[in-house]
């Protein structure tokens, strides 16, 4: 039987992977080394937790009870053993129900959490939490999810002479190859800009403009060969579903504000 040192437990756990962080000057954001919530990026960005502030157990005891499907804390320890049960199921499966549905965040808290309070809302109304239980089970975890295998990805950049000279201006920059330059600039801030923006399109478009006349870098090898970790995989997917872009161009919109960063005007 699920029990509320369970969940007790949990909240311990994000605490202490969050107590992990530390600031990379270079990128200008906080990076973790987890050990149990390999999503923290995720849960950082979407619960838009204040990195510079304080983030105490009770802090962590809101986060598990809100992945968990409640309101509050105060809710999860009144709530009887198959609601428990359940928020333990909506809590362990939020990575690969969404691995599942081929989307890494929609920006809410927690993508399983809320299609299942959708459902339950429009068909369960009158049921109880036992019958909710079981029919969760049937329907949300019935087609049991495979983790995906990510791999290299091979992008041609022969025909794109703004990619290649975005690519070498980082390269120089950052004294990094190909792969590592475009690897740099996926990260959680740059995620974040773009999507608040809203023009990293048009700052690609136009890249250059500063100096027109300049003669553009190319790469000595166009074809960028990359593996993407699973975190970077997910702010890609993010980018690649809200802007409704390419790989490719996703990619690019990363470059640009990284580029801004380093001082160049975009």
């Amino acid at each position: 039987m699920i029990t509320i040192d369970f969940f007790k437990q949990q909240a311990k756990s994000l605490l202490k992977d969050y107590n992990t962080k530390v600031y990379n000057e270079d990128e200008g954001f906080y990076e973790y080394s987890p050990r149990f919530f390999h999503d923290i990026d995720d849960i950082v960005m979407n619960f838009d937790i204040d990195e510079e502030g304080s983030f105490t157990l009770m802090n962590a005891q809101h986060v598990i009870a809100k992945l968990s499907g409640f309101y509050k804390w105060t809710e999860l320890i009144k709530a009887s053993s198959a609601s428990l049960e359940l928020g333990k199921l909506l809590l362990e499966n939020r990575i690969a129900y969404q691995e599942k549905i081929g989307l890494f965040t929609n920006m809410v808290e927690s993508v399983i959490v809320a299609d299942w309070k959708d459902y339950e809302q429009s068909y369960l109304s009158d049921a109880d939490d036992e019958t909710k239980l079981e029919v969760f089970k049937e329907v949300f975890l019935s087609d049991a999810p495979k983790k995906r295998k990510v791999p290299t990805l091979s992008i041609n950049y022969a025909d794109d002479a703004i990619a290649q000279d975005m690519i070498c201006t980082i390269m120089k920059e950052k004294n990094l190859t190909p792969a590592k330059a475009v690897l740099s600039s996926i990260t959680q801030r740059n995620c974040v800009t773009i999507l608040s923006t809203g023009w990293a399109g048009i700052a690609v478009s136009h890249w250059g403009h500063a100096n027109p006349d300049r003669e553009w870098q190319t790469l000595e090898n166009p074809v960028v060969e990359l593996k993407l970790s699973k975190d970077k995989e997910r702010l890609v997917e993010i980018v690649m579903e809200k802007e409704k872009i390419s790989l490719a161009e996703a990619l690019q919109y990363f470059m640009i504000f990284s580029l801004e960063t380093l001082g160049y005007h975009i």
